[in-house]
């Protein structure tokens, strides 16, 4: 599978030039089936669009803390806000970091001249009020707490169940008229129903994605962090040694949407030239004197599902001044991510047999939009329309845990 490319000489005319193949997109020896050529896979990170009317970067309102601590897993809004203004294309940032810390000290400095400005018994009683408050904020605290612990409780309770399902998946329990064979390749067609996830699927994913026998999800113990951990088992392979993958999500106990800190992922053992997540490049370079050639190779990234592993790093903007574009898809490759993990984590790994039916709805989340009726439409302007010939992007639902449709496992 490969493609030469020609070139110019010094004049412009036809003269040498290098030969280069390319050897694999994204693996060596990976027979596809049926050996037919598909169109460019999506990229590995598919963004989910912002509700109509608005822009990406306002829909996404998200906010990272400077440091790893740990957020409740679970469903709601995810907001995030990278904490300082981009670089500019001349290296200057646009805007200063420190202004946003001068905004804060100022807002501090407004209240407190706001409460000096009250009568003396009145200050009293903002005092009073403020300490209440914290009160408050500490069985927020406290209730967010017992949630994960009941989090915990409910995944011990349904630990026997998942497995039972994996049992009769493998074929180790048969059901009446079952003949030991299960149900193969069972997680890929369940993650290929879930838009959300089969965006970030190739084909060549698949290859590796049938010898998935099990996904497993846990909410993290307390002191080890606030956030949960998935775990991909699979059985021996031709492609990596490792048995199994596990991509973990650090959030902070915020008290109103999540707040994601980290994300960290298994180092994949490949085995050599089974790496899907580069493509190798050959290019055959002859000697400038016009004696003889040499051949080069490197690797390069490509779209798979196996990036899921290696997710974004959250930039410090202190640290890696970035461009404001730089700044907008690092927001969106991080937005996609952990939506990605919560589709496994509430959807998926809950209701896996509703999502390998097709049974589970992929468009829950169409009742966030506005519905409009005749007399809205006539008064909107043509451009509030999207053209329907373009592509639409893959959204994934964000609902409650379990959030996969009626029904159990």
């Amino acid at each position: 599978m490969g493609k030469k490319k020609s070139g110019k000489g010094p004049q412009g005319g036809a003269g040498p030039a290098d030969d280069e193949d390319e050897l694999a997109e994204g693996v060596e020896a990976v027979e596809l089936e049926d050996g037919k050529t598909k169109s460019p896979a999506p990229a590995p990170f598919s963004f989910t669009p912002a509700p109509k009317g608005q822009s990406p970067a306002s829909a996404g309102n998200f906010s990272f803390a400077a440091q790893p601590a740990a957020a409740p897993a679970g469903g709601g809004a995810f907001s995030f806000n990278f904490n300082a203004p981009a670089a500019t294309a001349d290296g200057e940032e646009d805007g200063d970091v420190d202004d946003q810390d001068d905004e804060e000290i100022d807002k501090e400095k407004l209240v407190e001249e706001f409460i000096k400005s009250l009568p003396e018994p009145v200050q009293a009683c903002v005092a009073a009020l403020n300490e209440l408050d914290d009160e408050v904020s500490t069985l927020e605290a406290a209730y967010r707490k017992e949630m994960r612990e009941l989090e915990r409780k409910y995944e011990g309770l349904e630990a026997p169940i998942f497995e039972k399902r994996k049992a009769i998946l493998s074929g180790e329990q048969k059901p009446d008229k079952a003949d030991g064979t299960g149900v193969p390749d069972f997680w890929l067609g369940a993650m290929q129903n879930c838009s959300m996830i089969a965006a970030n699927i190739t084909e060549k994913d698949e290859a590796i994605l049938k010898s998935l026998t099990n996904i497993t999800s846990q909410t993290l113990p307390e002191e080890t962090g606030i956030g949960f951990k998935l775990t991909f088992h699979f059985k021996e392979n031709e492609f990596f040694t490792n048995k199994e993958l596990t991509k973990t999500y650090f959030m902070a106990d915020a008290s109103d949407d999540p707040v994601l800190e980290n994300a960290e992922g298994t180092e994949i053992d490949w085995a050599p030239g089974k790496n899907v997540t580069v493509k190798i490049l050959k290019k055959n370079q002859r000697n400038k004197k016009g004696k003889g050639t040499r051949t080069v190779t490197k690797t390069e990234p490509c779209e798979s599902f196996f990036n899921f592993f290696s997710p974004p790093k959250i930039p410090n903007p202190e640290e890696e001044p970035m461009e404001e574009e730089e700044l907008e898809q690092r927001q969106m490759e991080l937005e996609s991510d952990y939506e990605m993990g919560i589709a496994f984590q509430e959807r998926l790994v809950p209701h896996a047999i509703k999502w390998f039916t097709g049974e589970a709805d992929d468009d829950e989340d169409d009742e966030d939009y506005e519905d409009y009726d005749e007399e809205d439409m006539e008064g909107m302007d043509s451009e509030e329309f999207e053209d329907d010939d373009e592509e639409e992007m893959p959204r994934g639902g964000r609902g409650g845990r379990g959030g996969g449709g009626g029904g159990g496992g």
